[in-house]
């Protein structure tokens, strides 16, 4: 059992629960955050504030019973197990606690060690469920939903790599994780498709709608003999990855004696029509399609995708209802090629950007690498791609510089920040100064970014330990807590520990006992009127947690003191 669980004493006789109370408190191997309620009410309204794991509840009590209880804990925390306790051996009662859910009844005759039988019974059966093959069924079930978008997210970055930076063992991985059908051995055949323009049915919130139909019509009329995964990329553009289906080795001959691959490229492009038509008649949707004219490796994915797009971007694929391919018109100008590969990065400024935000520091300075390595620029263009890069990283740091007004005061050498060196290339004497005043930027947002975490965390700490101060005597629960300082509890106590390396009972039991200390050396008061002002209701409770902490008694110590 090393999970730390909630449990809730209920009963209406403040004797026994403050008993209960003690007897879990002197149990530490039980790992309990101990609640206490007098009443079926008070219950109810601690229930209402956190979630329990146990109740360990008396089964009668005046105005609400402990079934009724019951019922009520199951509306609100359905996974809470409830233990009753009662001083009633009545077969009715039993019979309808235990066809109400409870796991466990006891009566008070039974005495401590039943009770804490009991209570360890209920954690390990929490346990058993934490890990049970119906959370992992479930986890799975949510797994299974997820991948449809999973698939498109790792289809997108392929798209957007550097051309031959996919290995085949990944490819492997990766399909087999996400449950794809493309196999990492096999080319495909790439497919661009492009809404011209939208029906009026239903307007731009309709939009995702007509283009999954899309996707569905493309795959549906193509499925004969291919296999495919679509990508929506844009507003209304879509990308598909075509494999012949059978089998997997290159050139295999069909009965005819032409390779499969040709066979499967000729079907998809005089389906292309076909498409195209039933997306107009059905959807009111006018389409183009673009098909690479050879099929590509997983590694060439990224360029065949780029080519594609200038094919669609450019001459006739600028029309509307165009089918094209490679083969039909002019091929990429090699000069653009070389452009195309070297603007892949700029892919990557919104991935800088959540990096900057999110002060992922050691992921933004490996993309700002890749970013900024002018090595891949072509000598005839690589100004040109410069300015796009510099104003690219522009657009990436300035929300952060407007958000931390602060890193606008001293960037380096108490110089502020020079807005027009900012947003001017030409300001800087090379491209190396460019990137390392870039650098140097990044290095001051990242440790502004870090240095308000830390005050906030700081500030956190420090209203905890105030509170605990404040409130020796009363409620020191987490939940207690946790709403005091207006934080989770259990963030809260990750964070504490974090910041502290000290967990929070532990700089609970240690404000007690410096308070306890104080109160014996300088006052007269008497030992249970100190216990109960540094938060124990129970005296030898107290007795034991001196003693066992400084291998004295409080009046020992008390006597010590005052020699």
């Amino acid at each position: 059992m090393n999970s730390m669980y909630r449990i809730l004493i209920v009963d209406d006789e403040p004797f026994i629960v403050n008993g209960l109370a003690d007897l879990c408190e002197r149990s530490e191997h039980l790992n309990l955050e101990i609640h206490k309620a007098y009443s079926a009410s008070e219950a109810l309204s601690w229930l209402k504030r956190t979630k329990m794991d146990i109740v360990l509840s008396d089964i009668k009590m005046p105005g609400m019973s402990g079934l009724a209880l019951q019922k009520e804990i199951v509306k609100l925390w359905p996974h809470c197990k409830v233990i009753f306790l009662t001083g009633y051996d009545d077969f009715s009662y039993i019979q309808e606690a235990i066809r109400e859910g409870s796991v466990d009844y006891i009566l008070k005759t039974e005495g401590n060690d039943a009770v804490l039988k009991a209570i360890e019974k209920t954690m390990v059966l929490l346990d058993q469920e934490l890990a049970a093959d119906s959370l992992i069924a479930r986890a799975r079930e949510n797994l299974r939903m997820a991948l449809p978008f999973l698939q498109q997210q790792y289809m997108l970055e392929l798209l957007q790599r550097a051309p031959g930076r996919t290995r085949r063992e990944e490819l492997e991985q990766r399909f087999r994780e996400l449950d794809m059908k493309l196999v990492a051995d096999k080319p495909c055949l790439v497919l661009l498709c492009r809404v011209d323009s939208w029906s009026h049915l239903g307007g731009p919130a309709a939009q995702p709608l007509l283009l999954y139909a899309v996707q569905n019509i493309t795959s549906e009329l193509l499925a004969p003999m291919t296999v495919s995964m679509s990508v929506e990329y844009g507003r209304s553009k879509l990308i598909w990855m075509l494999q012949y289906k059978g089998d997997q080795s290159a050139h295999r001959l069909t009965r005819e004696n032409e390779p499969i691959e040709d066979r499967v490229k000729r079907f998809v492009h005089g389906m292309l029509e076909q498409i195209q038509e039933t997306c107009k008649s059905l959807l009111k949707l006018k389409t183009s399609f673009a098909l690479a004219g050879e099929w590509t490796p997983w590694e060439h994915l990224s360029d065949k995708f780029e080519d594609l797009k200038y094919l669609m971007d450019s001459g006739l694929g600028i029309g509307h209802e165009v089918l094209l391919t490679e083969t039909m018109t002019i091929n990429r100008p090699e000069s653009q090629r070389d452009i195309g590969r070297s603007r892949m990065h700029l892919k990557r400024m919104d991935l800088l950007r959540g990096c900057l935000e999110n002060g992922d520091k050691e992921e933004f300075l490996k993309l700002f690498r890749e970013v900024t390595d002018a090595s891949c620029f072509p000598p005839e263009y690589e100004h040109l791609l410069k300015m796009e890069v510099y104003y690219g990283l522009v657009s990436v740091f300035m929300p952060s510089i407007v958000e931390l007004e602060s890193i606008c005061q001293v960037v380096e050498g108490g110089e502020t920040v020079d807005y027009i060196r900012l947003t001017h290339l030409e300001e800087h004497d090379s491209w190396t100064e460019a990137i390392s005043y870039f650098t140097r930027l990044a290095e001051v947002i990242f440790g502004q970014k870090e240095q308000g975490k830390q005050d906030q965390q700081h500030e956190v700490i420090a209203k905890v330990k105030a509170y605990i101060e404040e409130h020796l005597a009363g409620d020191l629960s987490l939940t207690q807590i946790g709403e005091a300082v207006g934080h989770n509890p259990s963030y809260l106590s990750r964070l504490y520990k974090q910041v502290t390396g000290e967990g929070l009972s532990e700089s609970i039991n240690a404000a007690r006992l410096a308070k306890a200390k104080q109160l014996l050396a300088e006052t007269s008061e008497k030992i249970h009127v100190i216990a109960a002002a540094v938060g124990f209701s129970s005296p030898p409770y107290f007795y034991r947690f001196f003693k066992k902490t400084t291998h004295l008694t409080p009046q020992e110590y008390r006597e010590l003191q005052n020699r």
